[in-house]
């Protein structure tokens, strides 16, 4: 089929393009690059082939045209990482599509998808437990959480509220289901990644939370990995992403890799939230919740509990505008006394486990060319977020119970 016109009219009709978005040079190219998954490809890894090829030593794909994946609202999951190895100016874009308000999610995904507008389970609902066999039975609305936690089933609907229409889903969900040890969701190694309104939902087997077990993995190739060919720095750029993982940490960058991370919501990680480290390595951090982060797991030699919200052991990371709070150990941490350099402005530190804000040590190079101002530093309070994903509500009614539960400690 080469009349333009017919590939233009399936781009529109599948929402890939719409008025106002950049005249493509070919329709065709343009539909063939922007594959939409479950309608051109029933997965998400088997979206990314069309951009792929074997490297040089014929052994792994690497990406070597730029691909817009674009997925449906609902659940996808992927059974091993993504792994970005982009050639040149090659760029892997995945994104939710954006959808008339007047259509309907397709039934079947529909049914992989928890009520509440796509989003996880709130921490209220977690708290509540099906006391008898005939109760779990009679639910309406009944599903587990991951492979490791089978025995938390989670009521989303009351025996006497009556049926209701499904909720218009607005985010695509990427669930990780493996049995691989430490392994992300998405691997940069070298070129870029960029996700804009995802969820990424991460919990992986193993306690290497340096190569592996997070939800993000930014990390270089080692000098022996690597070909004789020049290869991009690994980047990866988050704007309104939903990030948790129950095995491990959020966001790791490492060893000079850089990440943005916009208007993003990185919360209830059983370890440390944003994670860098590794000299060269940057991270700047506008507009994102980081919350509830280091609570450890409850898998069998999991991850212990006190972990930070944001973690510099070296590199730069700019924060500016976010709010870091109730992560079980510090809020933010910079303790390399030589290449730890943090700008923290505009933000909120609050009601984090033992310290709110821990600057690299005084008179250390790093702390000479740090800075915070303008934050708000408590030990008790109630925060602002930032993203816009967290549900406000759910969070205010957090901090209030953590605040009485720390006034009954007191004795007040």
């Amino acid at each position: 089929m080469k009349d333009e016109t017919t590939w233009r009219t399936m781009c529109e009709d599948l929402y890939k393009w719409k008025e106002g978005d950049t005249v493509p040079h070919s329709w065709r190219d343009y539909y063939h690059y922007s594959p939409c998954v479950p309608i051109d490809h029933s997965t998400l890894a088997g979206a990314l082939k069309v951009a792929c090829a074997l490297d040089a030593t014929g052994t792994s794909l690497e990406q070597r045209h730029c691909v817009r994946v674009l997925l449906r609202p609902g659940k996808h999951f992927v059974k091993e990482a993504i792994s970005i190895q982009s050639i040149g100016r090659t760029g892997i874009s995945i994104e939710t599509m954006e959808l008339p308000q007047d259509t309907l999610t397709p039934p079947d995904v529909q049914q992989d998808v928890a009520p509440m507008d796509d989003k996880e389970p709130t921490r209220k609902a977690l708290k509540k437990r099906a006391a008898t066999l005939r109760k779990r039975l009679s639910c309406r609305s009944i599903r587990t959480m991951d492979d490791f936690d089978l025995d938390e089933l989670v009521i989303t609907e009351s025996e006497e509220e009556p049926l209701a229409a499904p909720p218009r889903l607005v985010r695509a969900s990427i669930v990780l289901k493996t049995r691989r040890h430490n392994e992300p969701i998405v691997r940069v190694r070298h070129g870029t990644i960029r996700l804009t309104n995802v969820a990424l939902v991460h919990n992986s087997v193993g306690l290497d939370i340096w190569n592996g077990n997070s939800a993000i993995q930014i990390q270089p190739l080692r000098a022996d990995e690597r070909p004789s060919t020049i290869l991009n720095r690994p980047a990866a750029f988050l704007d309104r992403v939903d990030v948790t993982s129950k095995s491990g940490r959020g966001i790791v960058n490492i060893d000079g890799g850089y990440t943005s991370i916009k208007n993003c919501y990185v919360h209830d990680c059983a370890a440390t939230g944003i994670y860098v480290g590794g000299p060269g390595s940057d991270a700047v951090i506008d507009r994102t919740d980081v919350v509830r982060n280091g609570g450890g797991n409850r898998h069998r030699r999991g991850i212990a509990r006190g972990h930070s919200g944001i973690y510099l052991e070296q590199g730069t990371a700019r924060v500016r505008d976010c709010n870091i709070s109730r992560n079980s150990l510090s809020g933010i941490s910079a303790v390399s006394a030589s290449n730890a350099i943090l700008s923290l402005e505009a933000s909120d530190l609050v009601a984090n486990g033992t310290v709110q804000l821990e600057m690299p040590p005084t008179g250390s190079v790093s702390r000479r060319r740090s800075l915070a101002r303008n934050n708000i530093v408590a030990v008790r309070g109630m925060p602002r977020s930032r993203s816009g994903l967290a549900d406000e509500e759910e969070e205010e009614e957090e901090g209030r119970e953590e605040q009485q539960q720390e006034e009954e400690a007191r004795g007040v």
